[in-house]
């Protein structure tokens, strides 16, 4: 009989053996699927070197490539797997191709994923050629790269959203079709291991409405992404060959324990304080008939907000770190600052000191860069409000700083002649900070619920952080109606004390099932606002308002591709995250230009996100590009301040334009070749002047069928401004 010792060892050499996995490189190329907004907010002016998912900092993104990353480097920790996010958001085929050997062969990929087709369907496409073109590209690969695994995905779009409803759909629907059939048969050409996400979208369970999958058409939500990750392990295979697939982050759910019950503020009877008497019902009727965009912020086109908190102290993964440091991060969090249950999120706050903040510092640098409005995180999910509560001793002026963060700044930014804003996280704050990661934390702690809640556990129904559905598909939310007064209350309180010009809400307020509560604060905003005698607004997402919002889009790579009314929002991050996180990196100046220029020619504003420091300082690096703006407004802002809208948003990707009255005509060059501009022929009015703006007078010729400008060819990435004076 063999001793019980040698049982035991031969039993751990077995399983051993089994869950040992070589190192391998795993590479996404593909376009915002899979960028999952890397690409276009912190990777499209920077090289493509710097956009690896080898950090903390990269980690924690939104595609469904990064889930993957996520739960096999969680699985499998001491494996050296790697993974590369080679996303692009817009990209095609043929851009694809032209940054194949830099991009993606460069990196000798183990295994290659590619997910592409659904910017190519935007026009008429002959699919064969386009067939031609990708067998080209996976020629290339195995020539270059003979043991490299394939995995090609197949392209998709759903029949809802703006991309889903638009009278084009029915073709581009087709066309994808046909592109995932091509993919079909490459993947059988090639060996390749084939991940059909359009199968996987056809067969989900739609509910009340796709858009639970997918909110525009095109890119899927988080819960899309979830399942395409989940569909994408279980086809390729986990890295040790032979080892089955683990169930989705199971890996990373090691606590499921019930929360106690959520502590919430004591409000007279229960409510949170009524509305004020004025023109305002708590009826989106009501709400649609008195509401109007205010015209000065479609005059003002750039503003400034702020991501700015108890999370820049850890200053890693990203502003979602009080979720993450008891979950994904937990290993990172230990490592560096102990056991959570030892040194929890309430830990940093007294080293969140702002000792160097300098409010009119920030406003003389948001005015030097061009801003005409600024808004700061007035509390986001992690529950710490950055101004003077009466409602919670968690906030800067009891803890932390000792200072009106809030109340400081937005005088400095009146001062200088700008507007004020604020956004409010705090109805994620529900469960956002639940410990599905570890058992042993202080989350729980009675001591720290005025702070953490306690995070409940997160419902069938859906999380905090957006629209959720009950059994029967019908819209609905976790929180409870306690919870969602001392939200309306606390989000009043701002109100009554700030007076905000703007009022920014994420995701979490997004569904239908709260809206008897969102009504009740445009009711208490807005009236509150005509006895101030001030013209302000509302900002959200989606469609979490039907009316009294201006529309807000995450993300430039998220931004209308066509003139859409009414006026809406990009908030975009200067980085590649929100909050600020040690090696951030930025976008280039002209980057941001060329995103402001393409949402006024489309009818929106840019919102550029900065990410202040703990100690209250903007890194330099980002004040430098603020300048940048700044300088470019100085000399072109004519073109954009008080702009609208012309008949036209731009031709191709040589110009954009705006417009003042129906004499002049704005066009922004934002490459280096001019073409003639086809728009301004004889056909559309008489040309009386063309000035370049900071230049002097151009000289044009003017046919029936377009303009042309007698200029030299310009800086490929700078943007040239001509003002065109009609007859």
């Amino acid at each position: 009989m063999r001793s019980p010792f040698l049982l035991l060892s031969l039993l751990a050499a077995s399983l051993l053996a089994a869950v040992t996995v070589h190192a391998q490189t795993y590479v996404f190329a593909g376009d915002s699927i899979t960028d999952g907004g890397w690409g276009a907010s912190g990777g499209r002016g920077i090289p493509t070197a710097q956009r690896n998912l080898t950090d903390l900092n990269h980690l924690y993104g939104h595609s469904y490539m990064m889930l993957v990353a996520s739960d096999w480097q969680s699985t499998y920790p001491a494996t050296g797997l790697t993974f590369h996010n080679r996303g692009l958001s817009g990209d095609t085929l043929t851009g694809l191709a032209a940054r194949w050997d830099d991009d993606v062969l460069a990196l000798k990929p183990d295994v290659l994923s590619i997910l592409i087709g659904v910017n190519d369907s935007a026009a008429e496409q002959d699919v064969k050629a386009w067939e031609a073109a990708y067998r080209s590209l996976l020629s290339r690969t195995k020539k270059a790269l003979p043991g490299c695994k394939l995995v090609l995905c197949t392209p998709f779009l759903a029949p809802v959203g703006r991309f889903g409803t638009r009278e084009d759909f029915p073709a581009r629907s087709a066309r994808v079709a046909r592109m995932a059939d091509a993919v079909r048969e490459l993947a059988a050409e090639f060996q390749a291991t084939l991940v059909p996400f359009d199968e996987l979208f056809a067969s989900l369970p739609a509910g009340a409405t796709p858009t639970w999958w997918i909110w525009d058409g095109i890119h899927p939500t988080a819960a899309g992404h979830r399942r395409m990750a989940d569909l994408w392990e279980r086809t390729v295979g986990a890295p040790a060959a032979g080892q089955p697939v683990l169930p989705p982050s199971s890996s990373q759910v090691v606590n499921e324990e019930e929360a106690p019950a959520r502590v919430t503020v004591s409000l007279p009877g229960g409510k949170a304080p009524a509305a004020p008497a004025g023109p305002y019902e708590a009826t989106w009727e009501s709400v649609a008939a008195h509401y109007r965009v205010p015209g000065w912020f479609e005059d003002a086109k750039f503003g400034i907000f702020m991501h700015w908190g108890v999370y820049t102290v850890p200053a890693a993964g990203s502003e979602w770190y009080p979720k993450h440091m008891y979950n994904g991060m937990l290993k990172h969090h230990t490592e560096k600052w102990g056991n959570p249950k030892d040194f929890g999120y309430k830990d940093f706050i007294p080293l969140f000191r702002a000792e160097k903040f300098d409010p009119a510092a920030w406003a003389a640098l948001f005015e030097e860069a061009g801003a005409k409005y600024a808004i700061l995180t007035a509390e986001h999910h992690d529950g710490f409000a950055m101004y003077d509560s009466d409602l919670t001793e968690w906030d800067a002026v009891d803890k932390g700083p000792h200072r009106d963060l809030l109340g400081d700044l937005a005088r400095a930014v009146r001062e200088r002649g700008m507007k004020f804003g604020v956004s409010n996280h705090r109805i994620e704050n529900w469960d956002f900070m639940y410990p599905a990661g570890t058992k042993e934390h202080d989350l729980f702690d009675p001591a720290y619920a005025g702070l953490y809640g306690p995070p409940q556990k997160p419902s069938p129904i859906g999380s905090a952080m957006g629209p959720g559905k009950d059994a029967e598909g019908r819209p609905a939310h976790p929180q409870s109606d306690a919870f969602l007064e001392e939200w309306l209350a606390r989000a009043e309180e701002i109100v009554d004390k700030y007076q905000p010009d703007l009022y920014y809400f994420d995701n979490g307020v997004n569904s239908r099932s709260l809206d008897p509560w969102k009504l009740r604060f445009a009711q208490y905003y807005y009236n509150s606002a005509a006895q101030w005698g001030k013209s302000v607004s509302i900002q959200t997402k989606s469609d979490a308002y039907l009316a009294g919002s201006i529309k807000d889009y995450e993300r430039e790579s998220r931004a209308p591709k066509e003139i859409e009314t009414p006026y809406w929002q990009v908030d975009d991050p200067i980085g590649h995250k929100f909050g600020y996180v040690e090696g951030l990196q930025l976008q280039k100046s002209g980057n941001v230009i060329r995103s402001l220029v393409e949402n006024i020619s489309k009818g929106g504003n840019l919102c550029l996100n900065i990410s202040p420091k703990a100690d209250g300082t903007i890194p330099d690096d980002q004040q430098a590009v603020l300048r940048a703006v700044g300088a470019w407004l100085r000399v072109n802002g004519e073109a954009v301040y008080g702009s609208r809208t012309w008949s036209t948003f731009g031709e191709g990707d040589a110009w954009r334009f705006t417009c003042k009255g129906p004499k002049t005509v704005y066009a922004f060059a934002l490459g280096g070749e001019r073409p003639a501009i086809r728009a301004l022929g004889l056909r559309s009015g008489r040309v009386r002047s063309v000035e370049q703006l900071g230049g002097g007078a151009v000289r044009f010729r003017q046919s029936p069928d377009a303009l042309t400008l007698e200029v030299p060819a310009g800086q490929q990435e700078k943007i040239t401004v001509f003002k065109i004076t009609l007859r």
